[in-house]
This record gives C-alpha cells, sequence and structure tokens, in this order.
C-alpha cells in the first residue's frame, strides 16, 4: 500500500522544485531526479528514509503501469500532430521498430561480448532499456519555439516506442525463463502483442466517439476521456495484447479524430486542464521517487557494468538515427542535420525502464540473483546517467541550434 502522508510529502517538494526549476531554466525532471537522489543518499548515510517504502509502493510494476502509466501516455498522445505524424510516418516507424529491434540486438550483442552476462540476459537488459522516455526534452520544446514538426518526431517516437519496447521486453522474458527459442512463435507472439493493441485503441476510440455524439457535457465528457485512457489500457491486456500499445492508439485516434468533431470547446478546455493535472502530478511523484530510488542503490558496485551499458546503447542509438540520413530522399524525406542530432539526444531513459527493471524482482526470480542484481542495478544507473545528461546535453543543444528560440506563448 502506498501511504498518503509520504506523497503528500514528494508533491510539495516536486512543487516547490519545478518553480525553481523553471527560474533556475533547468529541465524540471532533472532537477527532481537530483533532489530525490540527494534525500536518498542522505538517507542512507544516516540510516533513515522514512519515505523509502511508499517510493517503492509507487513504482510497483502493478501500481504503475495500472495506474500511473495510462494517463501519461494517453495525454501525450492527445497531444500528437496526426498531419505533421502523418507526413514524417516512415521515419516516426523507422525510429520505433528499426530503432528498437536494432538498439536491443546490438546493445545486447556489445554488452555479453564486453561483460559476464550471457547473451539472453544481455538482451532482456537491453530490450528493458529499449523504451525511451523524453519528457524534459518535449517540456523542452514546448517551452521554446522549437519547430512543431521536431517536437511531433520526437514525441510520436517515445509514445509508439514506450509501447514496442515493453512488448520486445514480454517476448524476450519468455525467452530467459523458459530457456527455449522460437523465432517464429516470438515474431507472432511480438506481432500479436502490437497488432491486437492497437486493435483495440481503434475500437475504444470509436465507442468514445459515440459516447460524445451524445453529450454536452464538460464534466462527464472528460470522464469518458478517463474511461478511455482505462479502458483501452485494460481491454488490451486482457485479450493478452498490449495494453500500452492500445492506450497510445487510443489517445492518438481520440485526439485526432474524436475531439474536432465530436467535443465542443468548453469541454475540450476542461479536458485539457484536467489531463494536464493528472500528468503534471504523476511525472513529478515518478521522477522524484525516481531519484530516491537511485540514492537508494548500492550503484557504486556495478560501476563498469553500467559504464559499457550506457556506451552501448548511446552508440546504438546513434548509428540507427543517423542511418536514416543516407536512405532518405534529399528535400524530402530528410531532415536537416540538426534535427537528426536533437533526435539523438532524446534517446533518454526514465521510468518504464526502471519499472520493467524493479518487475524482475518476482519470488522466485526468473534469472539468478546475483545476474539479477547486476541487471536491475545496470538499469537504474543508465536511467540517472541518461537522465541527467541527455536533458542537460538535449536543453544546451537546442538553445545553441535554434537561436531563435524563445519562451512559447503560454509555456511556463
Amino acid at each position: 500500500m502506498v501511504a498518503v502522508t509520504p506523497l503528500l510529502i514528494l508533491l510539495v517538494l516536486a512543487i516547490v522544485v519545478v518553480i525553481a526549476a523553471r527560474r533556475l531554466r533547468v529541465p524540471y525532471t532533472v532537477a527532481l531526479i537530483v533532489l530525490g537522489f540527494g534525500i536518498g543518499i542522505l538517507g542512507t548515510a544516516i540510516g533513515f528514509s522514512p519515505l523509502e517504502p511508499s517510493v517503492h509502493a509507487l513504482l510497483a510494476p502493478g501500481l504503475f503501469f495500472d495506474l500511473i502509466l495510462p494517463p501519461i501516455i494517453f495525454e501525450a498522445a492527445l497531444h500528437v500532430n496526426f498531419r505533421l505524424l502523418r507526413r514524417r510516418a516512415g521515419l516516426v516507424l523507422f525510429l520505433v521498430f528499426v530503432g528498437v529491434i536494432f538498439t536491443t540486438l546490438f546493445t545486447g550483442a556489445l554488452v555479453a561480448a564486453f561483460t559476464s552476462l550471457s547473451l539472453t540476459v544481455a538482451l532482456l537488459l537491453a530490450a528493458i532499456l529499449s523504451p525511451t522516455d523524453p519528457i524534459a526534452v518535449v517540456d523542452l520544446f514546448r517551452r521554446l519555439k522549437v519547430p512543431e514538426e521536431l517536437s511531433t518526431i520526437v514525441e510520436s517516437e517515445s509514445l509508439l516506442n514506450d509501447a514496442i519496447g515493453v512488448a520486445l521486453f514480454v517476448v524476450l522474458l519468455d525467452l530467459v525463463t523458459t530457456g527455449t527459442s522460437d523465432p517464429v512463435l516470438a515474431a507472432v507472439q511480438f506481432g500479436y502483442l502490437t497488432f491486437g493493441g492497437v486493435a483495440v485503441g481503434l475500437l475504444v476510440a470509436g465507442a468514445v466517439y459515440v459516447l460524445h455524439r451524445q453529450l454536452q457535457d464538460p464534466t462527464v465528457e472528460t470522464a469518458v476521456s478517463v474511461v478511455a485512457a482505462y479502458g483501452s489500457f485494460l481491454a488490451g491486456n486482457a485479450i493478452g495484447a498490449s495494453g500500452i500499445v492500445a492506450c497510445a492508439i487510443s489517445g492518438i485516434a481520440v485526439g485526432t479524430f474524436v475531439v474536432p468533431r465530436a467535443v465542443g470547446e468548453p469541454s475540450r478546455n476542461a479536458m485539457h486542464v484536467f489531463w494536464s493535472v493528472v500528468v503534471y502530478i504523476a511525472n513529478s511523484l515518478v521522477f522524484l521517487s525516481m531519484g530516491l530510488i537511485f540514492g537508494l542503490s548500492q550503484l557504486k558496485n556495478y560501476i563498469g557494468l553500467i559504464v559499457v551499458v550506457a556506451a552501448a546503447m548511446w552508440l546504438g542509438r546513434v548509428l540507427f538515427v543517423y542511418l536514416h540520413r543516407p536512405l532518405s530522399t534529399p528535400g524530402r524525406t530528410r531532415l536537416p542535420d540538426p534535427w537528426y542530432n536533437v533526435i539523438a539526444l532524446s534517446g533518454i531513459r526514465g521510468a518504464i525502464p526502471v519499472v520493467l527493471a524493479l518487475s524482475l524482482l518476482s519470488n522466485p526470480p526468473p534469472i539468478p540473483s546475483a545476474t539479477l542484481d547486476a541487471v536491475v542495478a545496470s538499469v537504474i544507473g543508465v536511467a540517472f546517467v541518461t537522465i541527467i545528461a541527455g536533458n542537460l546535453a538535449a536543453e544546451w543543444y537546442v538553445r545553441r541550434s535554434f537561436p531563435a528560440a524563445g519562451p512559447a506563448t503560454g509555456a511556463e
């Protein structure tokens, strides 16, 4: 159970940190991570950490995936510009499918070659780290006048990348636990998780459209959007497909087709305010809790492994992102060079990989305890490094590469 008082303490801390971060022009997720890390280090040093039980409960796989993740995914999907997404659909699908699979295979192979981890465990570790989480980068885009098309590419990739990455994790976890490898069966399972989730998301969006046509009440219509977020997620899981894929597709469909056609202006405003508050609270609690987890973890025992994994992962992302450039057509599908740099820098790992790693701490564990400790520590360490270094690098590069960028209207 998650105690209410520690969560309120975390939320108050998050509000103070966000205000300070805005004034200092530091990504608020970085500030939350650093504060949480500092509290965790202090608690470890003095042997007192009253927030630890609630932090672990908040990031428990069941609570995170069933309660916290759906609104984060759905809200991001609502704001995807489908016109721009369709224009760059080839690049986004390349980043999602080729990116996830290539990064997993490339990272897994390098980690297995340069560490003591077996190939199957290294691939599982790489799959855990495949979902990206550029929340601070997207927040930066919203604060600055970055081209909307670039923002759409990065946000859409992250949204679908999370869904595909979790589906791949499920397939590889089954491989590790059973010890058998059937490529055809794995491909079928991956396809069902992905396309089954797409079908569920579209069906839920269709049902939501019918409901909105009968309603003209902002409160009720906002409640319908909550049902769409959680309903698509739970329905996808119920049929054995990917609930995250279903939630993401449902959000894109609702934001693109349902809201413009069946939702009045007062209801749109109410939904926008509601989801902004919900996602702000969810992100703040998650990132501050992640900082605490980092501070409480014994990362110093796995520094070498963390360095190898982080280097392999970043190298893999850079390779497949820049692979698109020679494959694209100049003036049509090729992006400006600074855009490729921003996309490469946005490959930050955050809450989802950490939660996937913590989900392995079951009884009995799917892999030997010593190996499991190395995998969990690697994921936590890589997430910490990429959140701090990646977000700060992206902030510096975006401000340098888009000198005309300034505070966007209404961004604060």
